[in-house]
């Protein structure tokens, strides 16, 4: 193992940065050198300090851009080394991670998994990521414990929210719209739309498209009453006004998370 591993933080949270810090400074062969909850700084730090890992927030909210927007732009670089990343999140969403691999990180943890600490992060790098060490099963990537929930049965709850309104399952839309709610009963994120996109290939306002004409289309012929009975924020019956994409996705997210 190298002797001294050098780390960046992406941590909005300033009391985690702080017990990041302590911690650090009290464990052999591992360096904070900077820390930030700057996306877009994050990536100025790769190339100044060219650390040897990041310890990646994705939900940025008190801070600039996210850990997804780090991931991608990190993932285009050809002139750097390449850090090893573990993503230190508050996000459930089995999407969320699978994309955040698909760019590049090697590793998810999750913030409210049984036993997680700044210790702990330290002691997967240390022994794991750098250390040669296979992976423990303490150090199982996340769901680890019954705090997140059932993803499958989620979809399949999402599935029938979305075919109780008549979104038509024919449409791209679709399944657009299952993975952003699913995103967003993870842990909210700015960009769910440009999360999506990646997931399957093409672009955040291609994805926004498509499920803006699916909920479209089911407001134009869905029964007003079937609406009525199935989705429970406000609905102008006089004008059929169908919701944003973003105020259908948060009311189904907000709907199952309180089912829960």
């Amino acid at each position: 193992m190298q002797s001294q591993i050098k780390v960046i933080l992406v941590e909005d949270d300033i009391e985690l940065c702080d017990e990041f810090k302590r911690c650090f400074d009290q464990t052999d062969g591992i360096e904070l050198v900077a820390t930030t909850d700057s996306a877009s700084r994050a990536l100025e730090l790769v190339k100044e300090l060219r650390p040897d890992a990041v310890i990646l927030d994705l939900e940025l909210h008190m801070g600039e851009g996210n850990g997804i927007t780090f991931l991608s732009r990190l993932s285009k670089l050809n002139d750097v080394k390449k850090p090893y990343v573990v993503v230190n999140t508050n996000n459930s969403s089995q999407i969320t991670y699978e994309i955040a691999r698909k760019l590049g990180a090697g590793f998810v943890m999750y913030k409210h998994q049984q036993g997680h600490s700044p210790a702990s992060v330290a002691e997967f790098l240390l022994n794991y990521a750098f250390g040669g060490a296979e992976i423990a099963a303490g150090f199982n990537n996340p769901p680890a414990d019954n705090t997140v929930r059932d993803t499958r049965g989620l979809r399949e709850r999402i599935f029938n929210e979305l075919n109780n309104v008549h979104i038509s399952s024919k449409c791209k839309g679709y399944i657009y719209l299952a993975d952003a709610i699913e995103i967003y009963c993870g842990g909210h994120m700015p960009n769910v739309a440009a999360l999506v996109g990646e997931k399957h290939g093409t672009t955040a306002k291609s994805v926004e498209r498509a499920m803006q004409n699916a909920i479209d289309r089911a407001w134009d012929k869905a029964d007003t009453n079937v609406l009525l009975q199935y989705y429970k924020a406000y609905i102008n019956t006089a004008k059929r006004y169908s919701p944003t994409v973003m105020e259908f996705i948060g009311y189904y997210a907000a709907q199952l998370r309180n089912s829960d």
